[in-house]
């Protein structure tokens, strides 16, 4: 009997040399490029026009839209109904702590290695191919399908909702950047800044603080600058608070009266901190000991203190849980002071039925109790976004992933967040399979060569199937 892993295997090199290419492109925001004409940047816009080339080359109906996605099309263009693939092409950026050149994809030990191979472009490309079977065997479809490739994932969902505008949302759909089996329910996200003036002076001097650059990213690196009466001494019990901690790598350099520290901890993703060691909150946790003056010994023991190795939140007030969707669960994601000037201390809340972001906020303020800081929402954010397990969308995806995979897995919440979330119908379906560690947002990213192939077979059956059945 052939299977479905058999059908699609054939097209496994073909895949991974188009992945390779897209691989090579590093889609990072980058402002130093961001124009009229390149809303995020130039290799934005130099990854989509790529994919429109793989497009062009295989015969597919495609187009952009604000130079910000590129949607590319299988099926009756006048369909009445659209089945989505809401997918991204860009990725964060490399960090520390690699071994080998991010944006250099390489194979090895069967695993696929690169920015992007676990965070999504090895799942845009395995739907990109399942489009592929479905149009080189030029199987029927009654409703239109698209895949649709954003640009603004990792930064401020502005571009989905540009697609929308201009092209309207897809009938229901899947976002392939989640884990097997389908996800049908993810957490709520609020990004929460706290301010406060930043004045240090006396025998303990804060010069400088700063940790994390994204709101969805738990920091890997930190670094701080202080001055300091007693520098040998602080130096000493450094080295032995490292000694402390073994997942902790870290220097301390001594130049005049100042001293700077540098901290490595384990980066992983913002939505399941209790996977990494912050490195700020680390560093924080050392300095806070010292009685530096003016405001840095509250920003120091908020970081080091309240929100340090708490990724559940308990020392602000925010433990809670829901039976259905889980935990709360708290990033530190970015730690700013710099002396005679301003301090800020990002927080990224996953939160799940059952409390709401102005519930979050209120809990903060209180816990917080300081009028010098202003606590603001960063960011929009997103409520908590569920389909019932009995809507087609679910049950269909759900027996493919059985069928293919001879396990039944029940439905499940995410922390993270996907475009599944701006669909009516949509859910996170793949690309990562349960015996699989997750690596993205990690130094070292990678992805079994293997599952290309076999995420592609589980999306090509799964289009065949939402692309001819009803509702009914």
């Amino acid at each position: 009997m052939v299977t479905w892993f058999d059908r699609t295997k054939p097209y496994e090199a073909a895949l991974i040399n188009d992945l390779n290419q897209i691989i090579r492109i590093p889609s990072v925001l980058n402002p130093k490029t961001v124009s009229p004409q390149t809303p995020y940047g130039s290799d934005m816009v130099r990854a989509l026009a790529k994919m429109e080339e793989f497009a062009k080359r295989d015969g597919f109906l495609f187009g952009r839209v604000d130079n910000q996605v590129t949607w590319i099309e299988y099926g009756p263009v006048d369909a009445s109904e659209t089945i989505g693939i809401l997918t991204h092409i860009d990725v964060v950026a490399a960090g520390d702590g690699w071994t080998r050149d991010p944006f250099k994809p390489e194979i090895l030990n069967g695993l696929y290695f690169g920015r992007g191979a676990h965070d999504m472009k090895a799942d845009l490309m395995s739907a990109y191919y399942a489009l592929k079977y479905l149009a080189d065997n030029h199987i029927p479809v009654q409703r239109k399908i698209r895949l649709i490739i954003g640009t603004d994932e990792e930064t401020g969902w502005r571009d989905i909702p540009a697609y929308f505008a201009q092209e309207g949302e897809p009938t229901m759909g899947f976002s392939p950047d989640g884990a097997f089996p389908v996800i049908n329910a993810e957490k709520g996200f609020q990004t929460i800044r706290l301010r406060m003036p930043t004045e240090s002076a006396g025998d303990y001097v804060l010069q400088r603080f700063i940790a994390g650059n994204r709101p969805n990213v738990l920091p890997g690196d930190a670094r701080a600058r202080i001055s300091t009466i007693d520098n040998a001494q602080v130096i000493a019990d450094f080295a032995g608070y490292l000694q402390q901690y073994p997942f902790l790598r870290g220097n301390a350099r001594l130049q005049g009266d100042t001293v700077t520290f540098t901290v490595y901890g384990v980066q992983a993703h913002g939505a399941y901190p209790q996977d990494g060691e912050n490195a700020g909150t680390y560093l924080a946790n050392f300095l806070q000991q010292y009685p530096f003056g003016g405001t840095a010994q509250k920003f120091l023991y908020f970081v080091g203190v309240t929100v340090h190795d708490d990724p559940y939140a308990t020392q602000l007030g925010l433990r809670f849980n829901d039976a259905e969707m889980g935990d709360l669960t708290l990033n530190v994601a970015m730690m700013r002071y710099s002396n005679h000037g301003q301090g800020a201390i990002t927080l990224n809340i996953r939160y799940p039925r059952g409390i709401t972001a102005d519930e979050i906020m209120q809990r903060i303020t209180d816990n917080v109790n300081n009028q010098a800081v202003i606590i603001e929402k960063e960011s929009v954010g997103q409520a908590p976004h569920y389909v019932p397990e009995d809507d087609i969308l679910v049950s269909t995806l759900s027996l493919v992933y059985a069928k293919q995979t001879g396990f039944y897995r029940q439905p499940r919440t995410s922390n993270g967040g996907s475009y599944a979330r701006l669909l009516k119908r949509g859910v996170a379906f793949g690309g990562q399979f349960p015996d699989v560690p997750v690596s993205s947002h990690q130094a070292n990213e990678s992805t079994p060569v293997e599952n290309l192939t076999k995420s592609m077979a589980i999306f090509a059956e799964s289009l065949i199937l939402l692309g001819t059945q009803t509702d009914s």
